[in-house]
Parts: structure tokens; sequence; C-alpha cells
């Protein structure tokens, strides 16, 4: 009997055995190790890696492991190699050479355009604080409309599960929203905890809680519309020729974005989408929700011409009864570079009784741009198009307008209302910035004799973007 029981015992033992004796022809990774870079700690490097120690060798885990760690801010370049471990022909040691990049950046630059003029800032950025990877932010941005300031600090990996926590405050002033806008004086201070998910390698989402303070003020030469939005929203205070209100309000965030476009500056396909929407927090002393959503989408027809299609749509409201529209500082505006090109930029859409630009609550536009061959050795810096752009904003809350004699006006949505135009555009690095220039025409501008209907078009239009 003992022996039959150890015949059995052998039999189902010697197979695993030869198994074991022979080798399953698979590579572990007994080691990884970083090499090349004194300025990154350790885990920061290793948090990155989908090839582990201990586990099988993958080919395609080790190039994802390379290309995330390339998409640090803060590396240049990490070549993987592999090296045999002497006595052991089923294991290998990774040596993973890293090639810094700056991480600190500091600079000051500006921009022009027509409806908000010259501006200029200032930042400083660290992407490798202390060499943790995590991002110290500092912006301070002056035109002649507006003050802002920032500061934020974002932990990139704050969990297992790869979530990132930014914290900041954002202050900023102005007595204007656009330079063909009534005036109106703001000053908003406002604290921000988001956390951020990478769903996938090009797509990412994030959640967040802010916590503002407001003030609007209304001069002497205030319109009609913003008069009564102050004197019936918040905490109103009617002294005078001058109006003020202070609210104070909690909003939900959130934020979604995909990219897979081959290119950040002159992509020649994929596609990319944002999703920002925001909600005030129930009670908060002025209640609303908006929603924005941009799509950029590039096919390449051939190797020498690219179609290009842009659209962003808008949409914002108030809810509940302490709260009579949308604050006037959040309405979006259209005309121009940013929308539709041959009309003068942020001038579509509602006038106030002052006949000057008010936004709108809902905006709708496209562009649809086919971008010509230039010579190869001008690809990097020129792209010429032709184009053709649809939209206009619309308001659709309970804000009243009427025109200088007095007739009610009506600026809710009607795709008639649509502007469109057609023409031709150059978009110029240079290395100072971004220049975009276009000669468009409008197709279908309205030449009404009433100012609060007619449209100002502008045929050649300029927006620079500058670096220093």
């Amino acid at each position: 009997m003992r022996r039959l029981v150890s015949l059995l015992l052998v039999l189902l033992l010697l197979p695993g055995y030869l198994h074991a004796q022979a080798g399953d022809g698979r590579i572990y990774v007994r080691r990884i190790e970083f090499q090349g870079t004194d300025r990154i700690n350790d885990d920061v490097l290793r948090r990155e890696l989908t090839q582990v120690e201990g586990a099988v060798i993958n080919t395609t885990e080790l190039e994802r492991s390379r290309l995330r760690l390339e998409q640090l801010p803060f590396v240049d370049r990490a070549r993987i190699e592999r090296e045999p471990v002497a006595g052991a022909p089923d294991q290998v040691d990774l040596v993973i050479t890293i090639t810094d990049a700056p991480a600190r950046r500091y600079g000051v630059g500006g921009a022009y355009s027509e409806s908000l003029g010259l501006s200029g800032y200032g930042f400083f950025l660290n992407n490798n604080l202390l060499g943790t990877g995590q991002r110290l932010f500092a912006k301070l941005e002056k035109s002649e409309f507006f003050t802002a300031a920032q500061l934020s600090h974002t932990d990139p990996f704050t969990g297992a599960n790869r979530i990132s926590r930014t914290v900041s405050i954002m202050s900023r002033r102005f007595d204007q929203l656009t330079a063909d806008t009534t005036e109106l004086n703001g000053d908003l201070l406002k604290g921000q905890l988001e956390f951020g998910y990478r769903i996938a390698e090009r797509q990412a989402m994030r959640l967040g809680l802010a916590l503002q303070d407001a003030e609007l003020t209304t001069g002497q030469l205030a319109s009609t519309q913003l008069e009564d939005w102050v004197q019936n929203n918040g905490n109103p205070v009617v002294g005078g020729d001058v109006s003020s209100t202070d609210y104070l309000l909690g909003e939900f965030l959130f934020g979604w974005h995909h990219d897979t476009r081959d290119g950040g500056a002159f992509p020649t396909s994929g596609l990319e989408q944002q999703i920002n929407a925001k909600l005030a927090v129930p009670g908060s002393e002025v209640e609303y929700y908006s929603l924005e959503y941009t799509l950029s989408k590039y096919w390449s027809l051939n190797p020498d011409w690219t179609l290009r299609f842009v659209t962003k749509l808008g949409y914002g409201a108030k809810y509940g009864s302490s709260t009579t529209s949308l604050p006037p500082n959040l309405n979006w505006f259209a005309g121009g570079p940013n929308t539709v090109r041959g009309f003068r930029e942020n001038r579509l859409g509602p006038r106030d009784s002052l006949g000057n630009p008010y936004g709108g609550n809902l905006l709708l536009a496209g562009q649809l741009e086919l971008m010509a061959p230039v010579p190869e050795k001008w690809q990097e810096r020129l792209r010429i198009g032709l184009f053709y752009d649809v939209g206009n904003v619309f308001s659709t809350e309970n804000v009243s307008f009427v025109d200088d004699a007095g007739q009610p006006l009506d600026y809710g949505f009607d795709l008639s209302e649509l502007r469109q135009s057609v023409g031709i555009s150059a978009h110029i690095r240079l290395p100072i910035g971004l220049v975009r220039l276009s000669y468009g025409i409008a197709l279908n501008a309205n030449e009404s004799d009433n100012p609060f209907r007619r449209d100002d078009t502008e045929r050649v239009q300029v927006a620079i973007g500058v670096g220093f």
C-alpha cells in the first residue's frame, strides 16, 4: 500500500518538477534602477511604471512606461536597457537612464486683441518642487481693463488611484468686461480645491469645490440691464448714482479633457474635447449653473492638406427664486478670431440700453478651415487656410432689452440669427509668440438702420500672443 501511495505522489509531482527544471521560457524583471538624474525622487519616477519588478518582462509595458516617463514635464528622455543577471538566465535588470528637462520656468509675455487691448503678464512655474513632482505656479496679469493674480499648488499623485490634488487662490479686479462693454467694476476673490483623475493615457477628469466672494459695482453711466442685475441680486446697496452688490457662493466644478492630436501647435490629425461645468452650491447668495463644451477635430486629407473643425457651445442660467439671471460677468460674447471672423470682436448678439454688447447666456460657434500646403521649410511656422465660420450669442433668460425708441428687442435663440462668414486666415509662429491674421467677409450681416440690430463688420483682424 505504501508503495502505491509513493508511486502516485511521484506521478503527481514529477511534471511540475521537470517543468521547473526545464524552465518556462519566460524572462522576469529582478530589479529596476534609475540613472542620470539626482533632481527627481525615485518614487516619483517609479510610480509611472507599468512594468514592475518581479513580473514577466513585457515589451508593451516597457514602451508604455517609457512614454509615461517622457510625459512628465521635467523629463526630456527616458532610455530603457536590459542587463542580464549572472547565474539566472530567466532574469534581467532594467536600467532606465533619465535625461532631465528644465523643471523651473519663469518669464513675462503679453497679448493683443481688439476687444481686450494690450495685456501683459509675468509667471513662475516649478513642475518638480523639491524633487517631489509637485507643481507650484504663480501668475500676475495686467491689462487696460483688469488685474488678475493666481497662486496654485498641485500634487499629481496623492494616492494609489493616481488622483491629483490642486489648491489655488485667485483674485481678479476689472472695470470693463471688454473694450466695448458698458463700465462694470468687479472685485472677485476665489479659493479652489480640485481633484483630478487620469482615466486613460490621453483622457482625464477633475472634480472640485470653489468658494468665491464677489462684489459688482455700477457707475453713473451704467446700462439698465447692469443696474437691474446689481440691484436685484446678492446683497445690493443703492446710493445716489452708484449701485453695488456683494455675494458669497460655493461652486461645484467638473471638467473632462480628451486629446488625441498629433501635435500641440499645428496638429494635422486627431481630436481634442473639453467639458467645463460649474454649479453654484444650493443656498449660495447667487444661484446659477453653466456648461461649456469645445471640440477641435483635424483630418489629414493628404500629406499637404489638413481640414480643421472647431466648435464651442456654452449655456448658463440661474436657478431658484433668489437670482434673476446669470451674472453678467459670466456671459459669453461672439464675433472675432475665436468665433465668427469678419464681424467685430465680441460685438455680436444682445445690446444693452446704451447700445453696447451685453453678451448672452447661450453661445453657438463653429469654424471649418481648410489648411493649404506651404513650402516644407515653413511648415512648422506657418499655416494658411480658407475658412467658413458660423455662430452668435443669445439671451434666453428674463433679461429685458429695448432700443433707444423704447421698443422691446428679442435676442432669444433663432437659427436664422446665426451669423456666417468666409475668408482666408494665416497663423504665424514667431519667436515671440503666435500671430493670427484673417480677412473675412460677412455673408449675412444685419444692416438695419436700428443700431441695436445692426451688426458691426470688420474684414481684417489681428490677434497676437507674445511670450518673452
